[in-house]
């Protein structure tokens, strides 16, 4: 009859337990992760409906800019605040555009992060796995 090798199975047993640490950890990571996702997801709508009321605004503020009855200083008070507030409006909206797009590529790279933190859990998984069969056959008694 063989011999069972405990010092082997001992040995292991201990990369079953890092494996399974290293499983609870990506695991954490990928709840820490989905609550990130969530709020930004959140703060994108927000975002995108801001975008969508600014715009609205700047419409509603550009058919009012012609006034064919206005002349002279009314006119030109009207000018001068018309090119005034475009200005504010652009430099507004290049602003909401980068925060948008800075809100997108976070959400990617967390995004990206999940990825890699399920293909860790599945490596793990497979480890544990195949380190489980490799216990349980040195267990196994066999004779010869």
């Amino acid at each position: 009859m063989g011999q069972v090798d405990y010092n082997h199975i001992n040995q292991l047993q201990r990369q079953v337990d890092q494996h399974r640490a290293s499983l609870s950890t990506a695991t954490a990571e990928i709840a820490s992760i989905d609550e990130k996702l969530e709020r930004l997801r959140c703060a994108k709508a927000s975002v995108g409906a801001i975008q969508g009321d600014v715009h609205q605004i700047k419409v509603s503020v550009m058919a009012k800019r012609d006034q064919p009855d206005w002349k002279g200083e009314r006119k030109d008070r009207l000018m001068s605040s018309w090119e005034e507030f475009s200005h504010d409006y652009r430099h507004f909206q290049l602003e909401l555009d980068a925060y948008y797009d800075a809100i997108c590529d976070t959400i990617t790279r967390l995004e990206n992060q999940k990825y890699e933190q399920q293909g860790l859990i599945g490596w793990c998984q497979s480890m544990i796995n195949s380190l489980g069969n490799e216990i349980e056959k040195l267990f196994h008694i066999r004779e010869g």
